[in-house]
């Protein structure tokens, strides 16, 4: 009795083993043998990571002299340079201003991105964060000395052309979407040669146009670059934020439309109370995606002579002293990005959670 006890558990083990492979690996050996590879490089790789990281990285605390002597991170080298890379050439006594500004903008951004207040407030925030930005950044005013443009570089530029330039694209895009979508030639047109004529450049050849042609086009209102590179990526996102929006518009059937007119709501009533909400729960999860990927893009203004994080990181190694710590500059770079691109992941995610249980 106990020896067929013990044939059956030996042929079960198998199956069970075989089992739990295909529930977890893949329906086939063949993708179990792919997906196990792909995992022992994933775990390669984490301990390559955690190894060049902590185990025999250099302490912050500890002294720079040390990083010559490890294989690992020089984490000494963020304590020196994280200044520069987050706020670049802006003068050394004044960089409590852009740290100010990013404090503003990041605050600003998280009560918008979650919602925590109502539109008004929200609005009146904006204005008020866009005037902080002016006045600290530029100076002149209260006392604060001027500072030039060329100055202004690393993150706060970063959170103020990704922030406002979303934030100024969303009802760039809501007036596109309805424009395209009117019964109108003369709207509708017009709006769909700017949509196809902005997604179909690419974002480089918009910059270069708004940054060197439109400050000589304004050439009486003293465009800045970062203002004019503020412009370029409102209308490129816009068009973007257009095109997110349309498909929200083609999910509400025509009998929302119907059913409006029956109970005797005008169009402007009918868009603001039934269809905008639907369009909005529709267009959701493409709106975000166009929010992180146009955050992201931002970084594009280094090849139009402004100075980003990429840029103000390069500058932290360039210090003879630190030129082989380019790695850990960009990580700490990538870490912001990810951050940032994170969280306006989590706000969509909150946003759709809470239009499903409207």
């Amino acid at each position: 009795m106990s020896t067929h006890t013990n044939r059956v558990k030996l042929n079960l083990h198998p199956v069970k083993l075989r089992h739990l492979a295909v529930q977890h690996l893949g329906a086939s050996w063949p993708v179990i043998a792919i997906n196990v590879m792909i995992l022992l490089v994933a775990c390669l790789l984490i301990w390559v990571t955690v190894d060049w990281a902590i185990v025999t990285a250099v302490a912050p605390w500890t002294l720079a002299a040390q990083c010559t002597e490890s294989s690992g991170a020089c984490w000494p080298f963020l304590l020196e340079k994280a200044p520069l890379i987050l706020f670049g050439t802006f003068p050394y006594e004044e960089r409590w201003r852009p740290a100010l500004v990013s404090l503003i903008l990041i605050s600003v951004s998280l009560v918008t991105l979650f919602q925590w207040l109502n539109w008004r407030l929200q609005v009146a925030g904006w204005l008020v964060a866009i005037a902080c930005f002016g006045v600290l950044m530029g100076g002149g005013i209260a006392g604060l000395s001027v500072v030039p443009n060329a100055q202004w570089n690393g993150l706060p530029v970063l959170l103020f052309l990704g922030a406002c330039s979303f934030a100024c694209a969303l009802p760039v895009g809501l007036s596109l979407a309805l424009a395209r979508q009117s019964k109108r030639a003369w709207l509708s047109h017009p709006a769909v040669v700017v949509i196809e004529t902005l997604r179909g450049i690419p974002m480089v050849a918009v910059l270069f146009f708004g940054v060197f042609v439109l400050p000589l086009v304004f050439s009486g209102w003293r465009l800045s670059p970062v203002h004019a590179a503020l412009m370029v990526l409102i209308a490129f996102h816009g068009a973007y934020v257009a095109e997110d929006l349309r498909t929200g518009f083609m999910a509400v059937g025509s009998g929302q439309w119907d059913a409006c007119k029956a109970v005797g709501l005008s169009h402007a009533q009918s868009l603001n109370l039934v269809i905008l909400p639907q369009v909005a729960k529709a267009a959701t999860p493409a709106l975000t995606n166009t929010a992180i990927g146009g955050f992201k893009d931002t970084s594009l203004i280094v090849l139009v002579g402004l100075h980003d994080l990429l840029s103000t990181a390069k500058m932290s190694f360039g210090d003879v002293q630190w030129q082989k710590q380019a790695l850990e500059a960009y990580v700490f770079v990538g870490l912001i990005f990810f951050v940032i691109s994170r969280g306006i992941a989590a706000a969509g995610q909150r946003l759709e959670r809470l239009q499903h249980k409207g």
